[in-house]
């Protein structure tokens, strides 16, 4: 008899799939479910230890001859008794994946009976602990990829313990029954640079150049610009989806992903670097029904907003596209290279609609922009760009061309956005400009006050009076305290800001007020940073 429960079946399924073999149990009724399917399984070796510190050495001796080893425990304190066997792991890089039953979080800090803070209590000797949530439903694809990425951290590399925390009903409220799951889980393999040699690099070629009908490369944030000769190779064979936060050849794409008919849809994603401004694409790809994602990742992490990850590449971006680039000049690549040009054509009919929907008889953010970028191509230094945060970066995203830009997308936030373009115009010591809009500007006005700022920094303020990116979100189109309490709205203006702390100030009110400004804000030979504010409201 096996009991009923999604997350059970899941967690079991999986140890199958990555070939753990051996589980060590300890008693409890909160783990029943976990224990009961273990063995009913038949799949496994099975110990049965009543103690959880004597188990948890126990599990290391197996270990020490076996490779991994599951060790289960019920909820409670029954957790901490297992600590010191993971301390010994940790530092004996044994590959222990401790697994402990948990109360509903709703329990937890309640005064409920043999409850505890469980989830990260072994975070210090541990390589990886996860806490699969309470309700599983459309968190299937979820659990999988937090269980996945514990047993590979678990066995990858040096090796060593991993905890996986998981909060369950009680054993009352669930069902038995004696038909087996027939659900198949299957592992995401992580391959690492040890084991990346020319059979494995093979294997990955012929399934993007032979097995992949519509393969493309999708780029997120790097931390460093990708090298734009590679980049112009890759697309000549590829799609690739890129931003210039990370590519120098970046094309607008984010007007396309809504709209994106059958033969446009990727069968597969080689996925590189980290968030993507475009929101829109993470939704779009994760509902395509047979997507597999390939991650491209230094650190092996196993993040993927589209899901469908079937594949870890530990290896540095650049190091994989000078390697992909290569193999494109002596492989046949014509399936990709069909839909690279329905994908360039792509490109084209939106950058041409970018260039026609805007007035460059109108002030606004967008001709702003559009006017900056297309001057920056006449400039003869060398020069550098970062963009705020929210409507800023993604004009920029629409409209930079020929170089990268800067912006703070780890979390996302409009903080620190003018203080980060000053810190880097201090560092390199040539000409940084930072478009940002008024909430980012006013937020950090502290990064002026600042004795380390000179000439080099040129800032481009984008004031509208508001977070003008709420304007834009379909759910606050009806919201009646949107203007005064959730965008933001003032009338503030950077004059007196700029006054007091020694900043050239130039305003522009109308569009050849701002066109000049932006000459003057390129051109000018000043000690001093230069703010050029566009009033838009």
């Amino acid at each position: 008899m096996l009991y009923d429960n999604d997350k059970v079946n899941l967690l079991i399924g999986l140890l199958k799939a990555y070939d753990i073999r051996n589980a060590v149990l300890c008693p409890g009724s909160r783990n029943a479910m976990i224990v009961n399917n273990i063995v009913a399984d038949g799949s496994f070796k099975c110990y049965p230890v009543s103690d959880e510190r004597s188990a948890g050495f126990f599990a290391l001796g197996i270990s020490q001859h076996e490779g991994p080893v599951a060790i289960v425990v019920t909820s409670g304190s029954a957790l901490l008794d297992v600590a010191p066997a993971v301390v010994e792991a940790y530092y004996q890089n044994s590959p222990l994946i401790v697994i402990s039953a948990d109360r509903p979080q709703e329990d937890i800090d309640q005064n409920v009976g043999q409850t505890m803070r469980q989830y990260g209590a072994l975070d210090n000797y541990v390589r990886h602990s996860v806490n699969l949530t309470d309700a599983l439903g459309d968190n299937t694809w979820y659990h999988t990829r937090l269980v996945a990425e514990a047993i590979s951290s678990a066995i990858d590399g040096a090796c060593g313990p991993v905890h996986i925390n998981v909060p369950l009903p009680d054993v009352s409220e669930c069902d038995c029954t004696d038909c087996p799951t027939s659900a198949q889980y299957v592992p995401i393999t992580l391959t690492s640079p040890y084991a990346f040699d020319d059979t494995t690099a093979n294997e990955m070629l012929d399934g993007i150049f032979n097995k992949a009908k519509r393969p493309m490369i999708v780029i997120g944030q790097c931390s460093k610009p990708l090298d734009a000769t590679t980049m112009e190779k890759a697309r000549r064979h590829m799609a690739v989806l890129s931003e210039p936060l990370s590519d120098p050849t970046a094309r607008p794409f984010d007007g396309i992903i809504g709209r994106l008919p059958e033969s446009l849809l990727p069968d597969l994603v080689i996925y590189i670097g980290g968030s993507l401004v475009c929101r829109s694409i993470n939704s779009r790809f994760a509902s395509i029904p047979d997507l597999k994602v390939w991650r491209i990742d230094a650190d092996g992490s196993f993040r993927s907003p589209f899901k469908h990850l079937e594949r870890v590449y530990r290896m540095r971006p650049d190091s994989f596209l000078t390697m992909l680039v290569n193999r494109m000049d002596t492989t046949e690549v014509t399936a990709s290279e069909d839909f690279a040009d329905k994908w360039n054509d792509a490109f084209a009919a939106e950058e041409e609609r970018l260039e026609s929907e805007i007035d460059h008889n109108t002030l606004s953010a967008a001709s702003t922009v559009h006017y900056f970028e297309s001057q920056l191509e006449d400039m003869e230094y060398n020069y550098h760009v970062h963009y705020a945060n929210s409507t800023a970066v993604r004009l920029g995203c629409r409209y930079a061309s020929g170089h990268t830009i800067f912006c703070n997308r780890g979390v996302n936030g409009i903080d620190g956005s003018m203080s980060t373009a000053a810190g880097y115009s201090a560092a390199v010591g040539e000409m940084t400009f930072c478009v940002i809009g008024d909430l980012s500007f006013f937020y950090d006005q502290n990064a002026l006050w600042n004795p380390n700022l000179n000439g080099n920094l040129r800032i481009i303020l984008l004031n509208n009076h508001h977070g003008g990116i709420f304007d834009n979100i379909k759910g606050l189109r009806q919201c009646a305290v949107r203007d005064t309490f959730v965008s933001g709205q003032h009338k503030a203006d950077a004059r007196g800001i700029c006054t007091q702390n020694d900043i050239g100030y130039i305003s522009a009110k109308t569009i050849d007020e701002m066109q000049l400004g932006i000459v003057r804000l390129m051109t000018e030979d000043t000690q001093r940073p230069i703010v050029l504010e566009v009033i838009l409201k």
